[in-house]
């Protein structure tokens, strides 16, 4: 794979990692809840930005499977998207 296509794989992963732990995280603790319904009261509780940091665990779970292979190029990937999700909780957080 090209050192190009390691960085896509590796951002396609760091985007879609947190979206598996967010997940996690509502099956875990709010399964009787509707995902709506859940992700309407975290915002209105103003715990969004929280709950999506929380799941950017995965994101770390990811990049230290990666570095295991020596995957550098999708290691890059993956810190690329965990900026982009930093700066969407800054952007929760701010306004």
């Amino acid at each position: 794979m090209s050192q190009r296509n390691q960085f896509l794989a590796g951002f396609a992963g760091g985007l879609l990692a947190p979206l598996l732990g967010f997940y996690l995280y509502y099956i875990s603790f709010f399964r009787q809840m509707d995902i709506i319904a859940f992700f309407y009261a975290l915002q209105n509780n103003n715990t969004l930005a929280a709950a999506i940091s929380l799941s950017l665990l995965a994101n770390l779970a990811l990049f230290f499977i990666l570095d295991r292979y020596g995957k550098l190029r999708a290691e890059q990937g993956v810190i690329a998207a965990t900026f982009i999700y930093g700066f969407y909780i800054l952007y929760l957080k701010l306004f």
